[in-house]
């Protein structure tokens, strides 16, 4: 088992919502692999990217930028899970959990903003 270390819980909350959307994606038809999976794999990461990115930042204005991003990302993802739901791609159950993935990150992010408005 891989060594546990001090991240953040909001780094790891994204990480299994990464791996959460990527069983997903797989089960997506062929013809929306490249269209749809990639800007919702993209998103993903710039996610992880940009949580990483404040999480290193030591300026709070530095730290809100990136997660001003986080948060425009993860209203973006949500509209793209939405649109994946509206296709039947995925199943209201996989709809929902997916969901409340983002949405729990998502509340990470904004006490997070509030703490550095804060500041």
């Amino acid at each position: 088992m891989p060594k546990k270390d001090n991240r953040l819980i909001i780094y790891e909350k994204v990480t299994i919502l990464i791996y959460y959307s990527k069983n997903l994606l797989n089960k997506y038809p062929k013809s929306e692999r490249f269209d749809l999976c990639t800007d919702i794999k993209q998103i993903l990461y710039r996610i992880l990217r940009n949580v990483t990115f404040a999480w290193k930042e030591y300026k709070n204005d530095d730290k809100l930028k990136y997660l001003k991003e986080v948060d425009v990302d993860l209203i973006v993802l949500k509209s793209l899970v939405r649109v994946s739901y509206g296709f039947q791609y995925i199943t209201q159950k996989n709809y929902m959990t997916w969901n409340e993935h983002i949405s729990e990150i998502g509340k990470l992010v904004g006490g997070w903003i509030k703490t550095c408005q804060r500041d």
